[in-house]
């Protein structure tokens, strides 16, 4: 972790997670909301969904913009910037505006910040997994940080989601360039608030899938008929990175990138990039390694950055992402939205990774 940052890295081993899970950051273990990314202000519902946990704390930012407190209230005006990447017709609906419309996304650069103004959203969803010691009560569930775009009609076309696991004693807010960078391509983050999330039932990640498919069909909430549902991804840091390959057994997940962390796991429905540190002595890339080998059903790449330990490679200030958080957006892109233009960076013989030296890359699979 880098020192000017002053943050305390610790090491946990969850009883029921497979392996050896880590990373967190001691300051962030009491948060249920990932509060660092809110600037306060007003609060409201995301949908008004009976699953909710109470209002919402809302931000708002866009490129060189300070972020600006608003309410999320309200329904949601016509479909989404971009569609999936299936070319199928628009959905149908009503109320909340017109539905959207599943297609392939533009091209887009994904090292920099995508066409939307992002809103984070803190506290929604249902309570589930573990929070941060309640003392001798135990651990209380906790509930879910939304990273999305604003306008999310803007374009006419679905949202991809994806779900997010943290590092252990971590919340949202300590990985919000990451996640912002993201919804500012026009992915709907979930985020569990759980520092522990790769235990509880149902596991977070995947309850945090539930919850958005339960919006998108909602004509109360914000997400209504803005979400393709057909193309839904799993990414997490470290002890989240263990959790992403178990939820990558959920049916709805069509494409996992776990980053210093990953699980022996059979039943993907999908392609996976398992991503591990060169460096990294916490979750060595060997661990990754038997997560490779165990994929023999779907297209795969593990993909090591030389110079990376556990978690250097992290931004933590600013907005512009590092490198390994350029590869993970360029593999949801690719994955989630079918911007063929970057599928070069992960497939064939002399893609852009197996050919950069920075990275040490294995593939399955993935000649075309």
């Amino acid at each position: 972790m880098r020192t000017n940052l002053k943050r305390i890295l610790f090491v946990l081993v969850a009883a029921n997670a497979t392996g050896l899970v880590a990373c967190g950051e001691s300051r962030s273990s009491g948060s249920s909301g990932g509060s660092g990314s809110s600037t306060g202000g007003s609060s409201g519902s995301t949908g008004g969904s009976s699953t909710a946990t109470g209002g919402s704390d809302t931000s708002v930012s866009g490129a060189g913009a300070s972020p600006t407190s608003i309410g999320s209230g309200g329904n949601a005006g016509t479909a989404s910037g971009g569609a999936g990447p299936s070319s199928g017709g628009a959905s149908t609906g009503t109320g909340g505006g017109a539905a959207c419309t599943v297609g392939a996304w533009p091209a887009a650069d994904p090292a920099l910040a995508g066409p939307f103004a992002t809103v984070t959203e803190n506290n929604v969803g249902p309570a589930v997994g573990v929070g941060a010691s309640a003392g001798a009560g135990g651990s209380a569930p906790v509930a879910f940080t939304m990273f999305r775009p604003k306008d999310l009609g803007q374009g006419g076309l679905c949202h991809p989601a994806i779900t997010w696991g943290n590092g252990t004693g971590s919340t949202p807010s300590l990985y919000k360039v990451l996640l912002n960078h993201l919804a500012s391509h026009g992915f709907v983050v979930i985020a569990s608030d759980s520092p522990n999330v790769a235990q509880g039932t149902p596991p977070p990640m995947v309850a945090g899938v539930t919850w958005l498919l339960q919006q998108n069909d909602d004509p109360s909430s914000e997400l209504f008929q803005k979400i393709d549902t057909s193309h839904i991804g799993a990414t997490g840091h470290s002890q989240g990175g263990f959790a992403t390959t178990t939820a990558g057994a959920d049916s709805h997940i069509t494409t996992v990138a776990p980053l210093c962390g990953a699980s022996s796991q059979r039943n993907l429905h999908g392609p996976a990039w398992l991503f591990c540190g060169g460096m990294d002595t916490t979750v060595p890339c060997s661990t990754i390694q038997n997560a490779f080998t165990a994929i023999g059903n779907v297209p795969v790449m593990q993909a090591s950055y030389l110079s990376a330990d556990h978690a250097n490679w992290l931004s933590f200030r600013g907005t512009k992402p590092a490198p390994v958080e350029v590869a993970v957006t360029a593999w949801m892109r690719v994955q989630l939205m079918g911007d063929t233009a970057l599928r070069s960076w992960f497939y064939g013989d002399s893609c852009k990774l197996c050919t950069d030296p920075a990275w040490q890359v294995t593939q399955k699979m993935m000649a075309q």
